[in-house]
């Protein structure tokens, strides 16, 4: 540093020094400055600190003991009030129920008579209540089979009351789908009682055998049953 920059910088140093002065950082910058005077040749400028005055209240007399205040400021506190959205629940449109809505409301729960596990000597025994239809499926694929013309082939169910009453409900209700080896006892069964087919009120008794001889080679084993059919009393042959 040349003894001009070095006379620059001094000057910086105590002017800064001034600006501030009274506070400690005031004494730091005059030592800094005439650290660098004195490496460089440059005259000294002593330097007395002044002293901090303590700022006295408004209107305290010299030698009279500060009392020191403490005003409490009472703490706000805000309370954000949470509204709670009430929504209203709207109702949803009501209508008069419908002949199919009520029919499948009271429609009586029935379990299958027959299942893949029933055991030779299972039968079902008992009234008649009611005969439906539905489409009938493929036995592997599930899909609906079709007749030559392409519409859907339906299987007649038997609903039969096992209680030993006629009453079209109740906790003995039991499903029979009649195909292939029940078809072929309820037949026999039927052309015995002389009639052509069972009817509503009509007693059956529908009892698994077991299985018969397959048709052909990986073909599968038959269900045989046999059943016994009495038709209502008020029933003609027909």
């Amino acid at each position: 540093m040349t003894p001009d920059q070095a006379r620059d910088k001094v000057a910086k140093l105590r002017a800064h020094a001034a600006s501030v002065d009274g506070t400690p950082e005031a004494a730091l910058f005059y030592a800094k400055a005439n650290e660098l005077a004195r490496d460089h040749g440059l005259p000294l400028t002593p330097h007395t600190q002044r002293a901090t005055e303590t700022p006295r209240p408004t209107g305290a007399r010299p030698g009279q003991a500060q009392q020191q205040t403490t005003t409490t400021t009472p703490r706000r506190t805000t309370m954000t009030s949470s509204t709670a959205t009430t929504k209203t629940k709207t109702s949803k449109p009501t209508r008069k129920a419908t002949d199919g809505t009520l029919r499948n409301a009271f429609n009586p729960r029935a379990r299958a008579g027959f299942g893949r596990t029933s055991e030779p000597g299972a039968e079902v025994n008992g009234y008649i209540v009611a005969m439906e239809e539905e489409p009938d499926l493929d036995y592997y694929t599930k899909a609906p089979k079709l007749d030559a013309d392409g519409n859907e082939l339906m299987v007649p169910i038997l609903i039969i009351q096992t209680d030993g009453s006629n009453k079209p409900y109740g906790q003995g209700l039991r499903k029979v789908w009649v195909r292939t080896g029940i078809a072929d006892a309820l037949i026999g069964a039927c052309l015995d009682a002389g009639v052509n087919r069972t009817a509503i009120g009509g007693k059956v008794r529908i009892r698994y055998e077991g299985l018969g001889e397959p048709a052909r080679a990986n073909f599968a084993a038959p269900k045989l049953y046999t059943a016994v059919y009495e038709p209502p009393i008020d029933e003609e042959a027909c």
